[in-house]
């Protein structure tokens, strides 16, 4: 299969703090494709009218100044930008986002992960589920940088695990990858409990060649890779401490959409990493579907 494809409709999903900024640095830096597009959504939070009357208005004045200015910023970096305000009460953010990204025909959603915080309803695993699920993209969770610092993913670790789709952890890893960049695979070695309550266990040979399929892939698209099994501890620490350990860029881990084993086991683990604390974790997740 080939995997070398770069992300070409990203929708960004911002709220303006200090996270959704360095959302739109990661934007620019992964929009690569001369043929990229990005639509710039800002979610319109209804519980504010209903609270204030017409303080709706400037609501919608201060969304839409903010909105401008960052299709302005990604203009300004050589990037096809347009813009959407969407309108969501507390509890329907996720769904909202989820619904312009379908919309847009969106094969990239960025968001920051303060806005995640924010935004209420997506700081439950429920809600983050329910735009994951309502995603058949992957979604880049970017964590607020300092000022002047830039995402540049030269240095990534792709976590997999036992019976998981591998295509589409592959495709995402390559489309965000730099030139010259590296990727670590880390084979997340646990005993998977499936919906029936049997367990799954890859055995030692099955490990290695899912690591070998990984990495010759990758290689053959033209990116470094190397493998590493990841066998102790919580698989959410396991993961974020290689990553600090490694100088980690960016962490691509599967998500609980498509309920296979595998994809059911690092849905939990995607969003225990969003959770992990900043100096512990890389920059950004990107969750795949």
């Amino acid at each position: 299969m080939d995997i070398a494809r770069r992300f070409e409709r990203v929708l960004l999903a911002t709220d303006g703090s200090e996270a959704a900024r360095s959302a739109v640095d990661a934007t620019i830096a992964l929009a690569k494709s001369p043929a990229a597009k990005v639509r710039v959504a800002q979610v319109w939070n209804l519980e504010i009218r209903h609270r204030h009357g017409n303080a709706d208005v400037e609501v919608r004045r201060e969304a839409g100044k903010l909105v401008a200015a960052t299709v302005e910023r990604l203009f300004g970096a050589g990037i096809i930008a347009e813009r959407e305000i969407c309108r969501a009460d507390g509890n329907h953010v996720a769904a909202a986002i989820a619904c312009a990204a379908k919309v847009f025909g969106a094969d990239l959603v960025v968001i920051g992960s303060q806005g995640l915080s924010d935004w209420r309803s997506l700081t439950q695993r429920s809600s983050t589920n329910e735009m994951l699920c309502g995603l058949d993209c992957p979604v880049l969770i970017v964590r607020g940088l300092p000022t002047g610092a830039a995402i540049s993913p030269s240095r990534i670790i792709l976590a997999i695990a036992g019976g998981e789709d591998l295509d589409p952890n592959l495709r995402a890893a390559f489309a965000v990858a730099r030139r010259g960049a590296s990727v670590m695979v880390v084979h997340v070695a646990q005993a998977i409990f499936g919906l029936h309550g049997f367990a799954f266990l890859e055995s030692p040979e099955e490990i290695r060649e899912t690591i070998a399929l990984a990495c010759r892939m990758l290689t053959d698209a033209g990116v470094q890779a190397h493998g590493v099994v990841a066998h102790e501890g919580p698989v959410a620490q396991t993961v974020a401490k290689i990553a600090t350990d490694w100088d980690a860029d960016l962490i691509v881990v599967g998500s609980s959409r498509m309920g296979d084993i595998g994809s059911l086991f690092l849905g939990s683990v995607s969003h225990d990493l969003l959770h992990t604390p900043g100096q512990q974790a890389p920059a950004a997740e990107l969750v795949v579907a």
